[in-house]
């Protein structure tokens, strides 16, 4: 996602001095307003992702995307307008090119990745400086292309790589084979599985008696309820959040739901996160549903003989 990093971050001061800087409210200057969203985009990402820790998927760096073009874009074309009045401003633009390629050079050699024919980009630099002094159209178009090399080609390589996209990563180069055996290996299997998985007779019955209160049921997780929620088009409520670690709503808060009409049923049981005061309320104030007493997490049918094992759960009715 790094590939232009370098220019869209040299970006922000071009965008920044495009303008003459006036500290007032609100902001009149384009080119400021533009930062302000843009810029102010690319440094948290930039900020978040360099000290995020615990739980990470490669893929949350996407969110980059729409700043580093917007960055990338404004600081070109701001060194465009400079150039029609300024010929020294074509060099700023060389050495902001030649860092950016150096960069991506050295973040090739990270992946074990580095082939002949990416020194075209470098050739490309070479013929657009010279161009300078001819066309400056061309110049600047020769420029541009040639930071674009490095990153069209990794654009492909991610494209035609066969990796599983549950998790999916950019291409890794040549660590591509230990990467993916790798993701394989620490790659968790969602529980609700697909569509098919969806235990069609507890989603008849909840779809049946569940027409005049808000949610159709709730579950621990997302994990045990994405499922339900895609093959009924209904709200389930996530007790938990994603894990079944977080938060969400107390007992307390379940049975105002209730009181409310809001929430009739709820699927739980196993381990769920340490949520005493749930499976209390559940026992002092619900009751198991006899025919959805012993079920699989995400509403499957039972693993193993009478429903045995910790992701078995009930389905618990609250009035």
């Amino acid at each position: 996602m790094s590939w232009l990093l370098p220019f869209a971050l040299i970006s922000v001061l071009f965008a920044l001095f495009g303008s003459p800087l006036r500290v007032q409210l609100p902001i009149e200057s384009g080119i400021h307003k533009t930062l302000v969203l843009w810029g102010g985009w690319l440094l948290t990402c930039v900020v978040f992702f360099s000290m995020v820790s615990g739980i990470f998927h490669s893929y949350y760096a996407i969110m980059l995307a729409p700043a580093l073009g917007a960055m990338v874009g404004i600081g070109f074309a701001q060194l465009w307008s400079w150039g029609k009045d300024k010929k020294w401003i074509g060099i700023v633009l060389a050495v902001s090119a030649a860092l950016t390629i150096g960069f991506q050079y050295f973040a090739t050699t990270q992946y074990n990745e580095f082939s002949w024919w990416m020194l075209g980009s470098g050739i490309l630099l070479g013929l657009g400086i010279i161009f300078l002094f001819v066309q400056k159209r061309l110049a600047y178009i020769t420029i541009l292309a040639a930071m674009m090399v490095i990153p069209m080609y990794w654009t492909v390589m991610t494209v035609a790589s066969d990796q599983n996209i549950n998790l999916p990563t950019a291409y890794s180069g040549g660590n591509q084979q230990v990467a993916q055996v790798g993701d394989d290996r620490a790659r968790p299997h969602p529980q609700g599985g697909g569509g098919s998985n969806v235990n069609e007779e507890l989603l008849a019955y909840l779809s049946a008696n569940t027409q005049d209160v808000e949610y159709l049921v709730a579950v621990p997780s997302s994990q045990q309820g994405s499922q339900l929620v895609i093959a009924s088009g209904r709200p389930v409520l996530y007790m938990g959040g994603f894990g079944g670690q977080d938060d969400v709503v107390s007992a307390e808060d379940l049975a105002a739901m209730v009181a409310n009409g809001e929430l009739r049923y709820v699927l739980y049981g196993g381990d769920r996160g340490n949520k005493e005061d749930i499976a209390n309320w559940l026992k002092t104030s619900c009751s198991v549903v006899p025919e959805f007493s012993q079920i699989a997490s995400g509403g499957r049918p039972a693993p193993g003989p009478q429903g045995q094992g910790d992701q078995t759960m009930s389905l618990y009715v609250c009035k």
